[in-house]
């Protein structure tokens, strides 16, 4: 008798375990990353699980309109959760829940596949920092980055293409000077979204370094500055860090406190400068 029990009280024990998994809810609010709206009617999903909100039975489907989802009886463990909507550039998120903290509030970011790369102000309606400098950069290796103050342009050769003399001398009225932007005026504490597609998978960095005109010739390692005898560097001794994080695919958010005065914020990628941007902070 004994022997038939012993195999079905084991079984009972083994229900028993199972049945005391710990399970939590998973909820949160996809959010438009530029604006801080919801996004309507977002599929949400978590990875190699049953929780979606396209699951035919799922049940809060009227949340989705606010943006909203909520998901039920999930295990504790770690996931990967994912949101798109069409048009969208897709968010997604790690998280761990465990038996203690079986719960999750998650905002996940999505921003629309128009956004162009550069960097931005976010807000109610986003702008965009136009890079006014990027013509007057150069290609620098230690010194990170350079600017011209200005170069010349000869109008009649980037004019529409016409029979030229070519001993024709050049005319100064063909000349065009072109100098460099002044810096954009911002405040101390800055909030920017960095957008670069480039950079689905890979980290950006970002540092503001004080602007500072020196001679060109202590800078041998830029190329670009032709025949001016001064650029415009960054002080790499006073480096001040801005703390990144990932927002959304090839998105991130750039945060942090700058020191007064003129500053060269450099974005990059693996040691490889991919942007800068010349600002005045109040």
């Amino acid at each position: 008798m004994k022997k038939i029990l012993l195999p079905t009280l084991a079984a009972a024990i083994a229900l028993s375990l199972s049945g005391c998994q710990k399970t939590g809810t998973i909820s949160g609010q996809v959010v438009d990353a530029f604006t801080g709206k919801p996004v309507e009617m977002p599929t949400v999903w978590m990875d190699s699980t049953i929780y979606g909100t396209h699951a035919q039975k799922y049940a809060y489907k009227d949340m989705l309109k606010d943006g909203k989802f909520k998901f039920e009886n999930v295990p504790a463990g770690k996931y990967l959760i994912k949101a798109r909507r069409n048009k969208y550039i897709l968010g997604q998120q790690t998280f761990t829940t465990t038996d203690k903290e079986p719960n999750k509030e998650i905002t996940l970011y999505e921003y629309s596949d128009t956004v162009s790369p550069g960097l931005y102000i976010p807000g109610e309606t986003p702008v965009k920092i136009a890079n006014e400098w990027a013509i007057f950069s150069t290609t620098c290796k230690e010194s990170l980055a350079g600017l011209r103050i200005s170069f010349e342009q000869d109008m009649k050769a980037s004019a529409p293409s016409q029979k030229k003399d070519k001993k024709a001398k050049k005319n100064k009225k063909d000349i065009k000077v072109n100098k460099l932007p002044d810096a954009k005026v911002v405040e101390s504490a800055v909030d920017f979204l960095y957008c670069n597609p480039g950079s689905v998978t890979t980290a950006v960095e970002v540092a503001a370094y004080p602007a500072a005109t020196a001679l060109v010739s202590a800078h041998a390692d830029c190329q670009g500055f032709e025949t001016d005898k001064n650029g415009i560097f960054p002080d790499a001794s006073k480096k001040t860090e801005l703390a990144v994080e990932y927002k959304a695919e090839g998105l991130f958010s750039v945060k942090g406190n700058l020191p007064k005065g003129k500053q060269l914020i450099v974005i990059s990628s693996n040691g490889k400068t991919l942007q800068s941007y010349y600002l005045e902070v109040k």
